[in-house]
């Protein structure tokens, strides 16, 4: 019998007839040699309309998968799953997968996920969702958007809405690709057609528009602006107002940015209008209040390549996305003739904090602005990023000032450092080092405001190398030693205490403090207190800090969290997968990172400059205040050298003897042993004998007890004794 007349006859519902005629229409042959199992045999019996679904050829994977769906429409579950075992079996590339998804449709397929039990088709869930990946895999790939975007061309009109439907249906790279041919086509129809693409991809295609708008240029900017206005799009509003305003100098652009402006309801902008609606635009981010509704949900940042003419996208955290889109809407001042003075300076600290955010130089354009400013006005900028907490602006513009070597940087009027000097002190670490860079290159030979913060700086970054510290503070011994024991497991060197201010107190004492974990239950003081204190100290100010709360505490710690960037509220962590765990969430809270080979890159280099200052008489008053700091650093490896070198020209008892103990240590290299001991013949020339009588015969002792030692010994702790005989002879 014609299966067409059973299924006819036997499927009273009409969309199981016109499915299974379709598949019925597969059929080339019969498929009367296709095997069947117990469990086919017996449905087939049951129902012809079942077995003429089961006479269906299914050597290929969609016309098998068809076959699937159709018995679990007619109920036939483990029929279904008899034919779906070879199937999921069987190794099928991706291409064969995305077929069946592009065969039978992606609502034919979520049909299945949701229909089809595990237990009674096992697998069959998984294997449609990985069905649909590989089809959406495969509709990403570039020669399938330009496929598309070249349908948009076509003379059916058919065919270009069937193009702008897929093309929406394929989301961010299907957007990505019609705006890189926007930006790229000179045609007219073209870009009419892939406008209208675009416009049917809202609302994803929201921040792409307003990227482009930011930073295209000429024709693609025009056609950007006349899409924003066509969408009504109201987060492009300050590009609009600026742009019509007189932001670009293409007249075309102005044009369409006013035209859409209009269409949009809104009266046209002169520049004072332009520069309050961006103003507003930069307050609400300011106080938190997401640009579009698109980026509430989104970790996506969006930039517009105006050399490759292209549009990207990459995954940043929301606190770097605030940033960013703050750095996007305050260049529009850059643009506007009459924005203030603190208006072009947020552009600036703002364009150069997102360079450096992102890991990319700074705009030409901007850096030319910058080099045109008064050495004044860049302590202003300076000032701004300082306050604002934009290290990566901060960063660069103290290197500007100290590529120009201008003592004015430094000169105060009013008695108050300077922003550069002031800088010294900033929490994060590599404002302060790039800080001291610039003032070691303006190298001032008389004191000025804030002096006093360069030398402990520097002796700061000299105990800076060496392995990371932690704080670990709770009331229990219990806490305390178990977590800053799993810290130690991760390489940290980790001190328990067991009240506030000995967390506080042992914070402030530890260079290398990495991180802070706080017990919710710390007393003497309590919480509350405790990071008041630390966040009082410019030195613990951006130090990441975990407070470990108890379920009763928890909903205070994220009280007090939401306030502090750099604090993290949790649970007490149990184990040490959840303090690997907290520990890679702080460690991404800090302003750095700094690897072992960086910090001790910094160290050498604060060692250089104190050797430096201290040759050169430098006028600061405490340089020599830790200059102890040197009797620790010299035993240092990577930093013996240049220890070796700041001990020469420090001028204090503890160096002669250092240097004398160091040269005389057989478990030294002798090369440093020897450049220890030019070290304190240096010292004596500069300084004369500083050494006791008591720590004179020690030395004489020890030439004494090396008759056995090595040549290379002998003749270090000869030139030893030569040296202080020598000062003793008044030579």
């Amino acid at each position: 019998m014609n299966p067409y007349c059973i299924i006819r006859d036997l499927l009273p519902n009409p969309r199981l007839r016109a499915a299974s005629l379709l598949l019925c229409a597969l059929m080339s042959l019969p498929a009367s040699g296709q095997e069947q199992s117990a469990i086919l045999t017996e449905a087939a019996s049951r129902s012809p309309a079942v077995a003429a679904i089961l006479d269906i050829p299914r050597e290929k994977p969609a016309d098998a998968m068809s076959v699937v769906l159709t018995l679990i429409d007619l109920g036939e579950s483990s029929a279904a799953a008899e034919v779906f075992k070879p199937l999921a079996a069987e190794k099928l590339t991706p291409e064969e997968m995305a077929e069946i998804a592009n065969q039978l449709g992606t609502a034919r397929l979520l049909s299945l996920a949701t229909k089809a039990e595990d237990k009674q088709i096992p697998g069959a869930r998984v294997f449609a969702q990985k069905c649909m990946d590989a089809a959406a895999k495969e509709a990403r790939k570039p020669e399938n958007l330009d496929r598309l975007i070249g349908d948009l061309g076509s003379d059916s009109a058919e065919t270009r809405q069937a193009a702008r439907h897929d093309l929406a249906v394929i989301g961010f790279p299907a957007a990505e690709a019609s705006m890189h041919a926007l930006a790229t086509s000179t045609d007219k129809e073209t870009r009419t057609q892939l406008l209208l693409a675009l416009a049917e991809m809202r609302p994803l295609v929201n921040p792409l528009i307003v990227a482009a708008l930011a930073e295209g240029e000429g024709q693609f900017r025009r056609d950007v602006a006349e899409l924003a206005g066509h969408l009504q799009l109201l987060e492009a509003i300050p590009w609009l107002a600026t742009l019509a305003a007189g932001g670009d100098q293409n007249s075309e652009v102005v044009a369409t940015a006013q035209a859409a402006l209009v269409k949009m309801g809104l009266s046209l902008p002169d520049q004072n209008d332009a520069v309050a609606v961006v103003r507003r635009g930069v307050e609400r981010l300011e106080a938190g209040i997401p640009a579009d509704e698109i980026s509430v949900d989104s970790d996506l940042w969006w930039s517009y390549d105006p050399e490759k003419q292209r549009i990207s996208s990459r995954q940043l955290s929301p606190a770097l996305l605030r940033s960013l889109a703050l750095v996007r809407i305050s260049q529009n001042f850059l643009a506007l003739a009459t924005a203030s003075v603190e208006d072009r300076q947020l552009a600036i600290v703002s364009a150069i904090e997102a360079s450096g955010l992102l890991g990319e130089a700074p705009p030409e354009e901007v850096m030319e602005l910058v080099k045109g400013l008064t050495t004044e006005e860049l302590n202003s900028i300076l000032a701004l990023a300082l306050k604002s907490d934009r290290g990566a602006a901060a960063i660069t513009i103290c290197s500007q000032l100290g590529d120009r070597g201008d003592l004015a940087a430094l000169t105060s009027f009013d008695g108050l450092p300077t922003p550069l000097a002031r800088a010294v002190n900033d929490p994060n670490l590599e404002v302060q080092f790039a800080a001291l860079a610039a003032i070691m290159k303006i190298n001032p030979r008389q004191s000025f405001a804030g002096a006093s913060a360069v030398p402990a700086a520097l002796w700061r970054f000299v105990s800076s190398s060496g392995t990371p510290q932690a704080v670990v503070g709770a009331p229990t011994a219990a806490h305390a030693d178990d977590w800053a024991g799993a810290l130690r497991g991760m390489g940290y060197d980790a001190t328990p205490v067991f009240t506030g201010i000995e967390v506080v107190k042992q914070a402030l004492a530890s260079p290398r403090l990495e991180l802070l974990l706080v017990d919710s239950d710390i007393g003497k003081p309590l919480l509350r207190e405790v990071l008041y204190q630390i966040r009082t100290h410019s030195r613990l100010a951006h130090v990441p800090v975990a407070v470990l709360a108890g379920n009763e505490d928890l909903a205070l710690a994220a009280e007090i969290a939401e306030k502090d960037k750099y604090l993290l509220a949790v649970s007490r962590p149990h184990g040490a997968d959840a303090m690997k765990s907290l520990v890679n969430r702080l460690t991404v809270l800090g302003d750095h990172q700094f690897t072992a080979e960086a910090r001790t890159q910094q160290s050498t280099q604060a060692l250089e400059w104190l050797a430096m200052l201290m040759k050169d008489n430098a006028p600061y008053d405490e340089l020599l205040r830790y200059a102890d700091s040197l009797e620790n650093s010299v035993y240092r490896a990577e930093l013996a050298a240049p220890s070796l070198e700041a001990l020469a020209v420090a001028g204090t008892a503890g160096s002669q003897q250092t240097l004398a103990a160091f040269a005389s240590q057989p478990t030294q290299p002798i090369e440093l042993r020897r450049q220890a001991a030019k070290a304190f013949s240096e010292s004596f020339e500069r300084f004369g004998c500083l050494l006791t009588a008591e720590q004179i015969a020690a030395q004489y002792d020890r030439y004494n007890a090396s008759e056995t030692a090595d040549p290379d010994t002998q003749q270090v702790l000869g030139e030893i004794l030569d040296t202080i005989e020598k000062k003793k002879r008044g030579e």
